[in-house]
């Protein structure tokens, strides 16, 4: 019943930031190499207690607080994959830009370990204590530059849709309660399911998960909910952008699948017609927005949102279609998101701008940073033998199967105008000189280059051989 070790990795991640944020405090040590050695050996460390942690439970355990399962497990490997490859990443740029990283490093791996428990819920209670764990470190995450009135000013953004977000999350699961008599997403479902409801009360599941679905919708930045995200792209570190980008996003998604696909599954009539519409909507505008962007970290948000609308097509389909185009997009999504957030870290970490202009002429002063950054927004776009354009073909695949050729062709005509826009910083790069007053060569860290490096070979293997890739979201679906 009480199995520890089905959570062994969030248990280390989670004393790993509380030690961390005791360091920070105590203000006796300082080292920022420390910390970031210190950091990534806790996300290995985790990475490789997972198969353990795995192999240990099945089925439900904690007293069904946590769900082990192929999907969640999944998840959780992505979410531990993509926090390493962050903590490579960010290391050069967090004491370029003073950041403080015992803080940094502390709140970061408590909202990994937050968002791992999203993907593993098995109840209504362990989801949203993941939920607010992650949402409350994101708060702080966003403001770390004290001293910068843009990342205070995305901070408070952040808190304040996020604390109505949280509200209407809560609401939606108590009503759920309320109804159902329980909290665990398992027999919640099957009690959803006996109907009729009588007395008129049919109407409040339909209620209840649309406050819930607001809420996951709002993490995963989807359209209508979307509006707090360019800013605080904008506003926030580069390296606490590229943590909400996927990690974040990929634990709202888990989110999704546990509680909106597994335990409100019986209401899939009323949600999946919703989603796809939302998925639509979502696209739509996140890639017409992008359109006149001239800052890179805001582009991305757009394309950020435009790619949850590409999820969130997988996700109505339902579990029978929908799961493992979904799955493969996260592996997908991991290397050529945190690829070009990496590439913006390392571009700036030397003082440099975040604008389009500030990119002319990379090319020559770092011909390897700027075909990394080409290779990660052409995947973005969808370019053939990379790995986006295997997850769209997947989601385009299983719509059509599915009877939703609608959809897929909103996502065709989506890739071709995000065309425009991805086309833009390689455009600058190659195209445009750079002035006279810029700075010498971009130099890439060894640490940095290793993690765009292992962005980039996951970028063409996923593109060119992505049986793999395919055959471990498949294991993780059906087990076979």
């Amino acid at each position: 019943m009480y199995n520890f070790h089905a959570i062994w990795p969030e248990m280390i991640l989670a004393a790993a930031g509380v030690i961390f944020l005791l360091l920070a405090v105590s203000r006796r040590v300082q080292q920022a190499r420390l910390a970031h050695f210190l950091a990534l050996a806790a996300s290995v460390v985790a990475l490789a207690l997972l198969p353990y942690s795995v192999h240990s439970a099945n089925g439900p355990t904690l007293s069904g607080m946590v769900l082990v399962d192929g999907v969640g497990s999944f998840l959780r490997a992505a979410l531990l994959l993509g926090l390493a490859l962050l903590i490579l990443l960010a290391g050069r740029y967090v004491e370029a830009q003073k950041i403080p990283v015992w803080e940094f490093y502390s709140l970061v791996l408590i909202a990994t370990a937050g968002s791992s428990f999203m993907v593993s819920a098995g109840d209504m209670i362990s989801f949203y204590i993941g939920f607010e764990t992650l949402s409350l470190a994101s708060y702080a995450l966003a403001g770390l530059l004290r001293e910068n009135r843009f990342s205070m000013e995305a901070s408070l953004k952040f808190f304040l849709n996020g604390a109505v977000a949280s509200a209407f999350l809560l609401f939606g699961l108590s009503l759920a309660y309320g109804l159902t008599g329980t909290t665990a997403l398992g027999p919640m479902a099957m009690a959803l399911g006996e109907g009729p409801w009588e007395g008129g009360a049919g109407l409040l599941p339909t209620v209840a998960l649309l406050f819930v679905l607001g809420g996951i919708a709002f993490k995963m930045a989807v359209a209508p909910f979307h509006l707090w995200a360019p800013d605080v792209y904008q506003g926030a570190p580069t390296a606490v952008t590229a943590f909400l980008s996927f990690i974040s996003k990929t634990g709202a998604l888990g989110g999704f699948v546990r509680v909106i696909m597994e335990g409100f599954g019986p209401l899939g009539g009323e949600w999946q017609g919703l989603v796809a519409v939302l998925a639509a909507f979502t696209m739509t505008v996140g890639n017409v927005a992008a359109l006149w962007q001239t800052n890179l970290k805001r582009l991305l948000a757009y394309s950020s949102i435009a790619h949850a609308g590409y999820i969130l097509a997988a996700l109505a389909l339902g579990p029978a279609l929908g799961l493992q185009p979904l799955l493969f997009y996260v592996l997908a999504y991991l290397f050529m998101t945190l690829g070009a957030f990496g590439g913006i870290m390392v571009f700036s970490s030397r003082g440099e701008g975040e604008d389009l202009k500030d990119l002319h002429g990379l090319w020559r002063r770092s011909p390897l940073l700027a075909g990394a950054l080409t290779i990660f927004f052409l995947s973005l776009l969808g370019i053939p033998f990379t790995a986006g354009f295997m997850a769209k073909l997947l989601v385009i695949r299983a719509l059509v199967e599915g009877h939703q050729v609608w959809l897929a062709v909103f996502i065709a005509v989506n890739t071709a105008i995000s065309a425009y826009y991805y086309f833009l910083p390689i455009k600058a790069m190659y195209l445009r000189p750079a002035p006279e007053e810029r700075p010498g060569r971009v130099s890439v860290d060894l640490w940095s280059g290793l993690a765009l490096l292992v962005a980039v070979a996951g970028v063409f293997w996923l593109g060119t051989l992505p049986e793999s890739g395919l055959s471990w979201s498949l294991l993780a679906v059906w087990g076979r």
